[in-house]
C-alpha cells in the first residue's frame, strides 16, 4: 500500500481520510457515497469508526452489516476502506485494512489477522506513539488534534506539529477540526493528507464538502512546490 523511495519516507496512495461518526446522525452509507463520487478515485481512504463511544448502539453483526455497506461503496469508487480496531470486522468484509487506536493490537498483531499487506494507521498524538507506530510497522498514522475539535483537548501549536511530523518516520494525517480552511497549514506543516470527521458527516452536502476539501488540498500542494 506504499510507494517507497530511498531516504525519504514512505508515501500514500490518498490524501483525504474520512472517518465516519454515528453520533451526527447521517446516513453513513450516503454520506460516504455522496462524498466518494465528487473526489477523484484515488484520492480518498474511509475509516469505518463505529463504537459505542462515536455514537453506535449496534450488535456486531449490525457492525457487519455497515461496514459490507461501506465496502461496497468504496470499492465501487475505487477508495480503500480500513475499520476502526475490528480486525475481525475487516477481515469478514474484505476491508483493505484496519485503524487502531492507541493501546490495542500492534500493527504485526492486526496483519495476523488481515495478512501483510494490509493498510494499517495507528491514531497518535505525539512524538512517542508516532515513534512506536513506525517501529511496530504502521503503514501511517493520525496525528491530533491538529485545530480545535470538540471534546479533543488543547491543539498541537503548529510548530510542534510540524516538528512532530519532520521527526516521524511514516506519512502523517492531520487529524482534529479539520475543515478547508486548515487544509493549507496542515500541508505546509508536512501532512501527507488530513483526515476529517464532521467536515463530511455534519456537512448538508458532503459531494459539495469533499470536492473542497480536495481543492483546498490540490492548492495547497502547488503552493508548497
Amino acid at each position: 500500500m506504499t510507494v517507497s523511495r530511498p531516504g525519504a519516507t514512505p508515501t500514500l496512495p490518498f490524501d483525504l481520510y474520512l472517518i465516519t461518526d454515528p453520533s451526527l446522525g447521517a446516513d453513513l452509507v450516503g454520506a460516504t457515497e455522496a462524498a466518494l463520487a465528487a473526489a477523484p478515485r484515488g484520492r480518498v481512504a474511509v475509516q469505518l469508526r463505529a463504537k459505542p463511544s462515536a455514537g453506535f448502539r449496534g450488535t456486531t453483526l449490525e457492525l457487519v452489516a455497515l461496514a459490507r455497506g461501506l465496502r461496497a461503496t468504496t470499492r465501487a469508487h475505487g477508495a480503500l476502506f480500513v475499520v476502526n480496531e475490528r480486525a475481525d470486522v475487516a477481515r469478514v468484509v474484505e476491508a483493505d485494512g484496519v485503524h487502531l487506536p492507541e493501546e490495542t493490537l500492534t500493527p504485526a498483531e492486526a496483519r495476523r489477522v488481515l495478512g501483510d499487506d494490509a493498510l494499517v494507521g495507528v491514531s497518535c498524538h505525539d512524538a512517542r506513539g508516532l515513534a512506536l507506530a513506525a517501529s511496530q510497522g504502521a503503514t501511517f498514522a493520525t496525528l491530533s488534534p491538529f485545530s480545535a475539535s470538540p471534546g479533543k483537548g488543547t491543539p498541537i501549536a503548529l510548530a510542534r506539529f510540524a516538528d512532530l511530523v519532520a521527526g516521524a518516520s511514516l506519512p502523517v494525517l492531520a487529524l482534529g477540526g479539520v475543515g478547508p480552511a486548515e487544509v493549507e497549514r496542515a500541508v505546509g506543516a508536512g501532512a501527507a493528507g488530513v483526515a476529517v470527521i464532521r467536515a463530511i458527516y455534519a456537512a448538508s452536502d458532503p459531494g459539495a464538502a469533499a470536492a473542497e476539501l480536495v481543492a483546498a488540498l490540490d492548492t495547497a500542494r502547488a503552493g508548497a512546490r
